[in-house]
């Protein structure tokens, strides 16, 4: 579908998957990786034969290489779909959280890699759930059915009580919200899934980043309890505004990076040379 990005990701571990895939494994196999040499009476297998071990040898025995396959690894996107997800600013968020659902689904189908999806308000979303699976049109279905889905959640409490459903091997999540919660809370999600390898991507927004410095009334409303407020608009307040949200994405870095990984952020839309570098860096 055009519109899609093509993203990428890669593993900075091994895979126990037994089934073949793209991904380093830790099981010996047909593959690339080399693991070790062994004598050839225990491994008879002529095309393996390391000749450089074998001349090495003092005791003149044969010796051929061991490799370890390439593996699969469950993906998964962990989605927030609370209110606060229907931010429309420079771009609606909840859109932006589709089209990145969509882009990982399809980059695990490209590497064949079985996808789930797990969608979370104050409880996981039954209707929205995908249990790990290697169908193209599975994941298409769920993903039509995120995207017909209307936000009604009052918090993302359920990100905390997604664990079960998530896959009982070490999987790839994309944990992807826009981070509007309590530090402790979003430090409760990561550590709560610390049997996997969470990349946490957050989603945010230049317009909501940025207060206006114009004198004015200004109608702020809260996205998921619906509360609103008058406020009076200054320059000093878009200042103080500012500095808020530069030391609120601190705080969110280095509660991610005690956690593991460092965060993704995408504000606007989804940069696929971005998104791939991050995996190449972290």
């Amino acid at each position: 579908m055009n519109g899609v990005p093509a993203l990428a990701y890669q593993l900075r571990w091994r895979s126990r998957a037994v089934m073949s895939g793209a991904h380093r494994g830790t099981l010996s196999g047909p593959g690339h990786d080399m693991e070790r040499s062994v004598p050839f009476d225990g491994h008879r297998d002529a095309r393996r034969l390391d000749l450089r071990a074998s001349l090495r040898d003092p005791s003149e025995r044969m010796w051929v290489r061991l490799f370890r396959q390439q593996a699969i690894v469950p993906v998964v996107v962990l989605a927030d779909v609370s209110r606060s997800m229907d931010y429309r600013g420079a771009a609606h968020r909840f859109d932006l959280l589709v089209t990145l659902a969509d882009a990982i689904a399809r980059a695990a189908w490209r590497l064949g890699d079985p996808f789930s999806l797990i969608a979370c308000d104050e409880s996981p979303r039954p209707e929205l759930y995908l249990p790990p699976c290697r169908s193209v049109a599975g994941a298409r279905a769920a993903v039509s059915r995120l995207r017909a889905h209307a936000l009604q959640g009052r918090s993302n409490e359920g990100l905390l009580k997604a664990a079960p459903l998530l896959p009982r091997r070490r999987s790839l999540v994309f944990l992807v919200t826009d981070a509007h919660m309590p530090l402790t809370r979003l430090e409760q999600v990561l550590g709560a899934h610390h049997r996997h390898d969470v990349v946490p991507v957050l989603l945010g927004d230049s317009r909501e980043q940025h207060a206006s410095a114009r004198w004015g009334i200004a109608r702020l409303r809260d996205m998921e309890s619906g509360a609103e407020r008058l406020l009076l608009q200054r320059p000093a307040l878009a200042h103080a505004f500012d500095d808020a949200e530069q030391a609120r994405r601190h705080a969110l870095r280095r509660s991610c990076l005690r956690h593991g990984r460092p965060p993704l952020f995408i504000d606007d839309a989804i940069d696929a040379t971005v998104f791939n570098r991050y995996f190449f860096q972290t």
